[in-house]
């Protein structure tokens, strides 16, 4: 860990010096998400080999090598590994949650490390997911892939990004305030969620038309609804979420497989409604674009999801213009239908044209990007989608309101509000997470020696300067996972999550009474308190909260009486 740190610290002393340099990003507040690359603030490094570690990437020679992405930059090579480099600056708040996302569910493995701090140390493990990877490796739920930040105050820290997608991969990455992304993420669900009602409601109306008519045309416009509601699902990461998250292998393979066999069953719709038939060139024609669809599905069950990918947005950039093409024309021997295609199956392979120049940057429209597809399924209903979307949205956002008021509640009825420590309720909590392990753990409970004269003498005031003082001092001498209470006047409790032994447990009573005795400055006057330490150990002193707490009660005043500073529980 040293060594990490040391090389950190020179990475970041290079990069400052060389071409690894980018101005910090300062974290503000950004509705839509801050876009990294547009920025011009992102840096990357292409690793050819796709073997670096973090290690090797942070020596300094792999450390200058970090180029800043360009701002017309949206796309790597595929089956081509990328590390990002992410230097952020915060600057007032002394304490601020964020995330750090990707723009794009199409990336076969992503990993995240950081947050470092200026001396290079870790504030978070490793984040370690992607489409190879189960769907609950992803933090917040999220679909696309992401790292919370949690930053301890004003600095700069610096974050790593692997990427590696055997697609051509949007290299950018976005930074959230983590309140706004998951207010954005419930507005991006709300508008996918109606267009997948429409689609579904599209299904169930053609499946009871397929079952009166008999016509092999609504079968093919079936399939065509189920595998652009699949599509869907698929890019927007729904289908990992709520149907395959734990069958990383078709995960994968889902993002091209799925819109190969919508295309399949497009085509067979329109040769089906349209009748190419009686066209034999054109019949041909949208024939060959439906088998080089099947034969590009066949290519991604196989694996080889960079070729796929790129015949799929060939197949529907000549598949929209084909169907343009062929509606004129059967419309022009006198079959008039052919305009309702026109108007509405031609108006979804539009919108995919869109998507597939935005992947390829010939446009920019994040909006396009994102939710191009279900604007083309949603067309004939936009009017509908609109209204009632915004009347939801709003009920969204109250809803999400209401419950990070409660959250607020919660937690504020589980926190003392002197202190800022756990209270007996919020105690009670956390020991339910602590003690369900069945593992051994121990309860410390400490009372404060000689605090009453200090309330006597100095006044209230000087007392809870004294508590708020203790419980800094406590929470300074324990780890991330223990939990310290303070169960009321001068008692304070502390849980400790994992097994400490006999030895380590006096150790650490010892060094608690030695902040404690520290002097504490109250306008001008040094006060000085003592501490009595009672410990109890599960499973042999109980296992509830509660009986730990009497026991290591009884060993607290054993402490008191014997003068010895600490005293664990004898039966």
């Amino acid at each position: 860990m040293k060594l990490l740190r040391a090389c950190l610290f020179l990475c970041l002393l290079l990069g400052n010096l060389s071409g690894g340099w980018a101005t910090p990003v300062v974290l503000q507040a950004h509705p839509q998400g801050l876009s990294l690359a547009e920025t011009g603030q992102l840096l990357w490094l292409a690793d050819d080999s796709g073997t670096l570690t973090l290690d090797q990437v942070l020596e300094p020679a792999n450390a200058v090598r970090f180029k800043t992405v360009p701002t017309t930059q949206r796309h790597g090579d595929s089956a081509q590994t990328y590390w990002f480099k992410v230097v952020l600056e915060q600057r007032s708040e002394p304490f601020a949650d964020w995330v750090l996302a990707t723009q794009t569910t199409a990336l076969k493995d992503v990993r995240f490390y950081g947050p470092f701090d200026a001396e290079g140390q870790a504030l978070a493990p490793p984040v370690h997911t992607g489409l190879s990877r189960p769907f609950s490796s992803r933090p917040l739920g999220s679909e696309r892939y992401l790292m919370r930040l949690h930053l301890p105050g004003p600095g700069t820290y610096t974050v790593y990004v692997r990427m590696f997608a055997e697609t051509t991969p949007l290299v950018g990455l976005s930074v959230w305030n983590t309140a706004e992304y998951l207010q954005w993420r419930q507005h991006k669900r709300l508008f996918d969620g109606i267009c997948y009602g429409i689609l579904l409601a599209l299904l169930v109306y053609n499946l009871a038309l397929a079952g009166i008519f008999r016509d092999p045309t609504y079968g093919y416009y079936i399939g065509q609804c189920a595998f652009a509601l699949l599509t869907l699902a698929s890019f927007n990461g729904h289908a990992a979420h709520y149907l395959w998250g734990q069958w990383p292998w078709w995960q994968e393979r889902g993002n091209v497989v799925l819109p190969s066999l919508w295309l399949v069953f497009g085509t067979l719709f329109a040769r089906s409604f349209l009748n190419t038939r009686q066209v034999p060139w054109l019949d041909r024609l949208v024939l060959a674009v439906g088998v080089l669809s099947g034969f590009t599905a066949l290519l991604g069950l196989l694996g080889l999801f960079g070729t796929a990918q790129t015949l799929n947005e060939i197949i529907a950039s000549v598949g929209a213009v084909l169907a343009v093409v062929a509606g004129v024309v059967i419309m022009r021997r006198g079959f008039t239908p052919a305009r309702w295609y026109l108007g509405g199956q031609a108006l979804l392979f539009v919108t995919v044209l869109l998507v597939v120049l935005g992947n390829w940057s010939v446009i920019h429209s994040p909006f396009i990007l994102a939710n191009g597809l279900q604007i083309g399924v949603a067309a004939e209903m936009v009017v509908f989608a609109i209204a009632l979307g915004s009347r939801i949205s709003g009920m969204r956002t109250s809803q999400i309101e209401l419950r990070l008021h409660a959250a607020h509640l919660a937690e504020a009825a589980a926190t003392d509000p002197l202190t800022g420590l756990a209270n007996r309720s919020g105690l009670a909590q956390g020991a339910a997470r602590v003690l369900d392990d069945g593992a051994e753990h121990a309860l410390m409970l400490l009372d404060l020696d000689r605090f009453k004269p200090v309330n006597d003498v100095h006044g209230h005031d000087a007392g809870d300067a004294v508590l708020r003082a203790v419980a800094t001092r406590l929470q300074a001498h324990v780890r991330a996972g223990d939990i310290v209470a303070r169960l009321g006047g001068d008692e304070f409790v502390i849980l400790l999550a994992q097994p400490l032994s006999r030895e380590q447990l006096a150790t650490l009573a010892g060094r608690l009474a030695a902040a404690v005795r520290q002097p504490v400055e109250f306008q001008g006057q040094a006060l000085t308190i003592g501490v009595s330490t009672g410990i109890a150990c599960s499973p042999q002193d109980g296992r509830t909260l509660s009986e730990l707490i009497r026991c290591a009660d009884r060993a607290m005043y054993q402490a008191k009486q014997t003068r010895s500073g600490h005293a664990f529980h004898t039966d």
